[in-house]
């Protein structure tokens, strides 16, 4: 068993190395996922949807299980996504190009830190910006002071500003502070797969937020639903998630929000609507809540 680490920002994971259209050639060829971004059109994103064609992202520094190598493609499970139906990780294609070469643990203890803003600069020692972090990135750390903390990255060594690290968002308790670090994100665009702030889907939103504030959730909405402890409906409280499941809420789970009190939910859509807060009582989904779980706590 081979473990690599992924050395560009956002990998997206997909289903199939066959997934790829040559409206992705030029992502696959830099791994620019902003510039991908700026190019889809709103058919490719519910392509993308409709075809599950991304199956989830995986983040700088996440570690890896090296699968398979097939060509340019490498068949990985990223194990920091639990999955139900893998225990190694969530399975899925990246380009090879997108890891490391082996994956190398230092030789004294480490401790780590995890990026709370929705954007963090890389520097290199000499202070020059390498790439843009998303948020919910692990990095080693080797050392801080109160204005940087040294890390140790797939690229080698570098600095963060101290206060990437610090949580920006105030609450009585956590499942305050989930919501108040969602509400950053509202208008934020929906993409399927996605687990950044720079498109999510209903499950990434959810994973995304509680990976931030370092509380472990499944990567899909059914998992999340499988587990974390059931909440009643009269004892919901804000930061607690809500599902929605085909059959009058009794089939399979589709959807999941972030309850934001007084009866609304955080969440992120479908393809072509954004980030948003909307009543629970909404047609859509009023007749389809199958339960609430929390993680929170």
């Amino acid at each position: 068993m081979e473990i690599r680490r992924i050395k560009v920002p956002t990998a997206l994971v997909w289903a199939t190395p066959t997934s790829a259209t040559k409206a992705d050639q030029s992502y696959l060829a830099d791994g620019d996922i902003a510039a991908w971004l700026k190019q889809l059109k709103d058919a490719d994103r519910e392509r993308l949807a409709d075809q599950n064609v991304i199956v989830t992202e995986a983040l700088f520094n996440d570690r890896v299980i090296l699968d398979r190598v097939e060509g340019q493609w490498a068949h990985i499970f990223v194990t920091k996504q639990n999955n139900r139906q893998e225990r190694r990780g969530y399975p899925g294609w990246v380009p090879v190009a997108q890891l490391t070469a082996t994956d190398s643990e230092l030789d004294y203890p480490t401790t780590t830190v995890r990026l709370i803003h929705p954007q963090t600069d890389l520097l290199d020692e000499q202070g020059q910006v390498v790439m843009a972090l998303p948020m919910g990135t692990i990095l080693t750390t080797t050392g801080q002071d109160a204005q940087e903390i040294h890390v140790m990255t797939p690229l080698g060594a570098g600095l963060i500003a101290a206060s990437a690290a610090t949580v920006n968002v105030s609450g009585a308790d956590d499942g305050d502070r989930l919501l108040a670090l969602g509400r950053q994100f509202l208008g934020t665009p929906y993409l399927w797969g996605g687990i950044t702030p720079q498109g999510f889907d209903c499950s990434g939103l959810v994973y995304a937020l509680h990976r931030a504030l370092d509380y472990a959730v499944p990567r899909d909405a059914q998992d999340q639903y499988a587990n974390g402890y059931p909440v009643a409906p009269e004892e919901l409280a804000v930061g607690d998630l809500v599902f929605f499941a085909t059959d009058h809420g009794m089939g399979t789970i589709h959807h999941v929000g972030i309850y934001a009190g007084e009866g609304q939910m955080l969440h992120a859509p479908k393809p072509g609507l954004t980030v948003e807060v909307i009543p629970m009582t909404t047609a859509k989904y009023a007749a389809e809540y199958a339960g609430a779980r929390r993680f929170w706590q």
